[in-house]
């Protein structure tokens, strides 16, 4: 019986234990030294943030806990968020004996070595200060995917992308008959897709907050433009760096950013910001309810990676840098929508 162990247990790390349970693997779920709280409320029967019980079969370790909960696993989930998966996988590294498949559904860059990287970079460079000449058998979990429509057995497709055909062994052993997956050798597509449509569904967010005093809430127009410019934007930054441009038409990318843009913390985010709130105060107001907005972070590291593919291509992203003004810098909002319809139409 194949042993898996999850290192993180909020929404989406708690939400794959249950297609993994069902189909007879035996799940350690670990929580990180935040999440404690959820592993002490899940062992007393309800996990917080899914809002009801995990699989019965799924075990249960605290953050102090992690060398017990990753004894004997045939693979590790990492599912925490970008700002976690450095110092998790540190720790988790410090305590494997030997190389573990590792997959993950962190999305976002992460600062190593000096640069921001995409997050299986990051890995292969730490995994080979630990097992030097070993190859890392690595996978990127897409979208799209909501965690509690998962955790209630809802139809849900997504993508994984792989480094090595050996490691389909493993991903064998997720899909059930409502969890589908298909497989892709296009790990920076779907890193990127995961990160980006994060950023722009901010953009769809904020456009929602905006206009939410107008009866009705009538007001697609606008909409359709921003989240055909994500796309857009989405393909430009696949392509330049060494992506395939289909992934982004696909589950991973328009998939993905519509079910991100539709609801969840980065759509909500750009909502306050929308109604008036600062990014800084939206983004502490999520805090204080226990919720994480990834996009911010990413956007916040996204334009030294973006650096990194070439200089050249930022002309083409001028949604990213309006958000970025507007989130980062913290420019006057409606200034600087004027100023991207500007561009967009200009162009």
């Amino acid at each position: 019986m194949a042993q898996a162990a999850i290192l993180g247990a909020g929404y989406m790390g708690s939400a794959l234990s249950f297609p993994l349970a069902d189909n007879g693997v035996q799940v350690r779920l670990w929580g990180t030294w935040l999440d404690d709280d959820v592993i002490d409320a899940s062992k007393s029967g309800v996990h917080p943030k899914l809002q009801h019980p995990l699989p019965e079969a799924v075990r249960l370790f605290h953050s102090e806990e992690l060398e017990e909960a990753v004894k004997g696993a045939d693979f590790c989930v990492v599912a925490v968020t970008s700002e976690g998966f450095v110092p998790v996988l540190q720790r988790l590294l410090e305590v494997l004996p030997n190389p573990c498949p590792l997959f993950t559904v962190t999305k976002g860059f992460v600062r190593q070595e000096g640069i921001v990287v995409r997050v299986s970079e990051a890995a292969h460079m730490l995994f080979e200060k630990r097992f030097s000449g070993s190859h890392l058998h690595w996978g990127s979990i897409g979208g799209p995917v909501k965690a509690v429509e998962l955790s209630q057995r809802v139809p849900s497709a997504t993508v994984f992308a792989h480094n090595f055909p050996a490691i389909r062994r493993l991903i064998r052993l997720f899909p059930t008959g409502y969890y589908r997956v298909e497989t892709t050798r296009d790990i920076a597509g779907v890193e990127i897709c995961s990160a980006f449509k994060n950023i722009y569904s901010i953009a769809l967010g904020i456009h929602d907050g905006l206009y939410s005093d107008i009866p009705d809430r009538l007001f697609h127009n606008f909409k359709s433009l921003l989240f055909n410019q994500s796309v857009r934007e989405m393909a430009v930054v696949v392509g330049a760096a060494g992506g395939k441009t289909q992934t982004v038409f696909d589950l991973a990318g328009v998939g993905d950013l519509h079910v991100t843009s539709s609801s969840g913390r980065n759509r909500r985010f750009g909502e306050y910001i929308g109604r008036g709130l600062g990014a800084r105060e939206a983004r502490e107001h999520m805090n204080r309810e226990g919720e994480v907005a990834e996009g911010y972070h990413t956007l916040e590291l996204g334009l030294s990676y973006l650096r990194r593919c070439g200089k050249d291509i930022c002309a083409e992203l001028p949604l990213f840098h309006m958000l970025h003004r507007i989130i980062i810098e913290e420019s006057e909002l409606r200034e600087e929508i004027e100023r991207f319809l500007t561009v967009y139409m200009d162009r």
